[in-house]
């Protein structure tokens, strides 16, 4: 079942806009992924070990990931959706400060489930303005433009923690145990100047929506219309997602302790390589996603990709350099990527036009709830479990990458159906 593709104003949506927005969408990735960048500070300060660590990148972040996603929907289509985009930058700025005056782990934990909560209603409310305002035929590149964000966010959250974190070393005479700390206020402050923008921008128009009720009555007749294909779906987005997750946040701290790096460093190479793969990784999944054949699913893609990133998996921990660390990391992160941004610009195709918003919040929730709580501490759980000392992080590593690969393959080949439901949905 699909109903008419309309939308609000096709094309009416300013370069100037989505722009602004993809700013947001980066800027929430730079603060998400920060703990990754100050983890060997952290540990050293406060004692923690590799679970507790996932912990923080993971669990602790979705905590409230879920209660954000479902309680903006409601806001969907209030007329004040930028003061609300603004009022979710405002929400994971109090969860920085906070996670930057913490003294316990607990209060970290609290601090990244707001993080989590404000950027939870934040890229639902985002991309549902993009949809709504973009013409059909340009969707998908705008959309992979608002997630090429998120993974230019990633790439500079290691390159400008570590720039700050090797300034605080270098040029002030803040303790070392303190550098942390400091690097969390002083990256959360832009986000104030965001926020201003936001609010100084005029409103967009809103499509009208139906009654919750009948969104949740077609969301489950689309369910029951092709319960597999949906399934696997989402199964092969959690399976992407996670790769991309688990490498994300343990890359850093692989070439810190097994190539020798320091802790500004590692971050400085991780996220200088990631700034050439992110905006390469969208391009090409919303190119394939808008140009593929019929005989090109997202699924199919999808797991093309995790086959030929199986090997990647396999060498990581056999690295002998910082340098071959770093290029075989960066390749497993960017086959993860174009797998994952394919899966979630290929999904309005499979949705009638009145479901996207709610179709887009439960892939997003369930893909982060996966890749984001569940990558980086199983990783760590791995890690601490198997007693290999210095390398046992990066075989930890492998193993989770090389498992979820496993399963994202087995989802696309569980769901051959897909090609011809994806196809016929894209052709009305």
């Amino acid at each position: 079942m699909r109903l008419s593709d309309s939308r609000v104003n096709h094309g009416s949506m300013p370069a100037s806009l989505l722009g602004l927005l993809a700013c947001g969408h980066g800027m929430a990735f730079i603060d998400r992924y920060l703990p990754a960048v100050a983890a060997p500070l952290l540990r050293a300060n406060l004692g923690l070990s590799d679970t507790q660590m996932g912990l923080l990148d993971g669990p602790a972040f979705v905590l409230l990931y879920g209660v954000g996603m479902l309680a903006s929907w409601p806001l969907a289509r209030s007329p004040y959706r930028l003061r609300l985009l603004a009022g979710c930058i405002a929400t994971w700025m109090l969860g920085m400060a906070v996670f930057a005056l913490g003294n316990s782990f607990g209060v970290l934990i609290v601090a990244r489930a707001l993080v989590g909560l404000g950027q939870a209603a934040f890229v639902p409310l985002a991309l549902g303005l993009i949809v709504d305002c973009s013409a059909p035929r340009w969707r998908a590149r705008s959309m992979a433009l608002f997630t090429a964000a998120s993974s230019a966010g990633h790439s500079l959250s290691m390159l400008l923690g570590g720039a700050t974190l090797a300034l605080l070393a270098k040029w002030t005479s803040v303790p070392a145990a303190a550098h942390w700390r400091w690097l969390f206020l002083v990256m959360a402050a832009p986000n104030a100047v965001l926020i201003l923008l936001l609010l100084r921008r005029a409103e967009r128009p809103y499509a009208p929506s139906l009654p919750p009720g009948r969104v949740f009555s077609q969301m489950r007749a689309a369910f029951r219309e092709s319960p597999w294909v949906m399934s696997m779906y989402l199964c092969g987005a959690g399976a992407s997602m996670l790769v991309i997750q688990s490498i994300g946040a343990w890359a850093p701290s692989v070439l810190h302790r097994e190539q020798g790096l320091t802790p500004a460093t590692a971050a400085l190479v991780f996220g200088a390589s990631l700034l050439v793969a992110a905006p390469l990784a969208n391009f090409i999944a919303g190119t394939l996603v808008d140009k593929r054949g019929e005989k090109l699913p997202p699924m199919t893609i999808m797991a093309v990709l995790l086959l030929m990133a199986v090997p990647v998996f396999w060498f990581i921990p056999w690295s002998t350099s910082a340098v071959a660390a770093c290029v075989l990391l960066t390749a497993a992160w960017l086959i993860g990527a174009i797998a994952a941004v394919t899966l979630l610009v290929g999904l309005p195709s499979m949705l009638s036009a009145p479901l996207h918003d709610m179709g887009l919040r439960v892939f997003l929730t369930f893909v982060t709830v996966v890749g984001v709580a569940l990558g980086p501490l199983i990783a760590g759980v791995v890690s601490d479990g198997m007693h290999l000392g210095t390398h046992g992080l990066s075989w930890g590593l492998s193993e989770v990458c090389l498992g979820a690969a496993i399963v994202g393959i087995v989802a696309a080949l569980l769901s051959r159906s897909i090609g011809q439901r994806v196809a016929i949905e894209a052709a009305r």
